[in-house]
Parts: C-alpha cells; sequence; structure tokens
C-alpha cells in the first residue's frame, strides 16, 4: 500500500513537472526556443530519467504485490519507515481505492474509444494519423480523440474516424477523402516528421503560389528518408475541396502557417510558430475541438 502510494506521489510530481514544463513554452516560446536548442538533449533524458523512475516504481508496486499474494512478510526498509507515517497511510487508504477504481475505468473507456475508430480506408470524414514510431499505443491516441470521434459520429455517423499511422498511403487517402485531417509528428521549420517511425516520412505544404501537374494549388508533399540518409525525391499529394479542417501538431509547423493554408485551403489550418506540447493538444482535443467540428458542414 505504501509502495502505490509512493508511486502515485511520484506519478503527481511528474505531471506537475509536465505542465509546467508546457506552460512555460506557451508563455515564453522564444525563450523555450533557445533552451531547447541549446540543451534540447538533456532535455530529453530528463524526460527519459522520470519515465525510467515511474517504470522501476511500478515493477516495485507489482513485484510486493506478488509477494503479498504468495504469502510473504518480507518488509522493504524503505515503506517500512515510511508506514510508521500517519500522513502516508491516510494517503495510501484515500489514493489506494481510486486508483483501483481509475484503471477499470481507463480500461472500459479505452476499448470504447478505440471500437469507434476504424483503419485506414476511404469514405471516412476524420482522419487521425500518427507516427507510429512514438511511445504512445493506438488505444492512447484514441483516447485522446474521444471527443472529437463522439462529435464526428453525432454529425457524420458510425465508422467516419480512421485512426491510423501515417505514411505515403494514408496520407493520400485522408487528403482524397477527409473533411478533417490531423497530422500527429513531430516537426520543425513548417515541416511535420514522422521521425521514429520504420518509413521515416516528411510532409510539408508548397511554396506560395506553386500549383501541381493538375494545375491545382491543393496539395502537399511528402518525401521519404533512404537508407542513405537522403530524402527521396518529393512526391504531390493532392488534397480534396472539402476538407474543411486540418490540425498540424508539429513543433515550428507554424513557420509555415501561410503555405499550409493556401495549399489546404479552404480548410482552417491549425498549426504552432513553437513548440507544441501535450497541453495544448489536450485542451483543443478535449474543448476547443469538439466545438470546431460541430461547426463544420
Amino acid at each position: 500500500m505504501a509502495a502505490f502510494a509512493f508511486f502515485l506521489m511520484f506519478f503527481l510530481a511528474a505531471c506537475l513537472y509536465d505542465t509546467g514544463e508546457c506552460f512555460f513554452i506557451i508563455q515564453f516560446p522564444d525563450f523555450a526556443r533557445q533552451l531547447i536548442e541549446q540543451w534540447g538533449s538533456f532535455l530529453a533524458y530528463l524526460d527519459y530519467a522520470s519515465w525510467l523512475l515511474i517504470v522501476a516504481l511500478v515493477a516495485l508496486w507489482i513485484t510486493l504485490l506478488g509477494l503479498t499474494l504468495a504469502g510473504s512478510t518480507w518488509q522493504v526498509p524503505l515503506l517500512k519507515r515510511l508506514m510508521r507515517r500517519p500522513r502516508v497511510i491516510r494517503l495510501s487508504l484515500l489514493a489506494n481505492p481510486l486508483v483501483l477504481l481509475f484503471v477499470p475505468l481507463i480500461t472500459v473507456l479505452a476499448l470504447h474509444a478505440t471500437s469507434l475508430t476504424r483503419r485506414s480506408g476511404e469514405a471516412a470524414a476524420v482522419y487521425f494519423l500518427y507516427d507510429e514510431g512514438i511511445s504512445v499505443p493506438r488505444w492512447g491516441f484514441a483516447l485522446g480523440l474521444y471527443r472529437i470521434t463522439l462529435q464526428a459520429q453525432k454529425k457524420w455517423g458510425k465508422g467516419c474516424t480512421v485512426l491510423d499511422s501515417l505514411n505515403r498511403e494514408t496520407l493520400r487517402v485522408a487528403l482524397a477523402n477527409g473533411k478533417v485531417v490531423i497530422l500527429a509528428t513531430h516537426g520543425k521549420d513548417g515541416y511535420a516528421d514522422t521521425c521514429y517511425a520504420p518509413e521515416v516520412l516528411r510532409v510539408w505544404p508548397p511554396d506560395t503560389r506553386a500549383v501541381d501537374e493538375e494545375k491545382s494549388s491543393r496539395y502537399l508533399r511528402v518525401s521519404v528518408l533512404g537508407a542513405d540518409n537522403k530524402w527521396s525525391k518529393e512526391e504531390n499529394v493532392p488534397a480534396n475541396s472539402h476538407l474543411q479542417l486540418a490540425y498540424i501538431f508539429a513543433c515550428d509547423g507554424g513557420k509555415k502557417a501561410s503555405q499550409w493554408q493556401e495549399h489546404l485551403a479552404p480548410a482552417q489550418v491549425i498549426t504552432y510558430n513553437r513548440a507544441s506540447t501535450v497541453l495544448d493538444h489536450a485542451f483543443w482535443f478535449a474543448l476547443t475541438g469538439p466545438a470546431r467540428l460541430k461547426k463544420l458542414q
């Protein structure tokens, strides 16, 4: 019980740290960009370290739970001292039932959220395409997309939301069919990149006033990073005329905001001209996004 409470305290501290980091990036984008450029790799290691500690604490809790079920009475010295503190005991008694209730609740919501989506295919209204190399499971993306999916289903019917990894084919299908296209990737300098996927893909808008072979301005460009660490010849991916909303996760995607807007017109395109954060996306997908979808045709 104390181990679980200790884990919860650390997890809460990690959440507060991430929230503070997001708030700092949002409020001071220029200063945050300088820090990222100078200390980006070190900051990434901090994130890895926090997750490593969380994994270690979860493993400790599972181990102690297993020992308890096996009838062991062995006590961990640190936890033994913690259990002598009344506040720790009260916190454990309060937090443990809440978490034990929270786990099945999240499981049910994740299953339902995932069931409302499908893999890539035609005749969908909403396409959420993500970098499959990011350490978030598909059901995790489905949970984040939950309110968007519910609103889309009310508006366009069942099976109207596609949740799939981003590659050339899924991007082509999304831009050919979607009313709403969401690209959940990293990025820089106006580009959206699948940095961690098996197929490293780069998506970006053409230059201002550029047109494709069909003399249309509604298209994006895509390129794949080859084994020789060189980008392949860029390909044009046409966008349909009934696309109404595009949301680009990529950090600094807003550096090409006018080009994104021009080449996906008449759709409204949402980009970030700074490092985008989990807090940005959580707020949009929970509150702003569903309201935007409600107004679409």
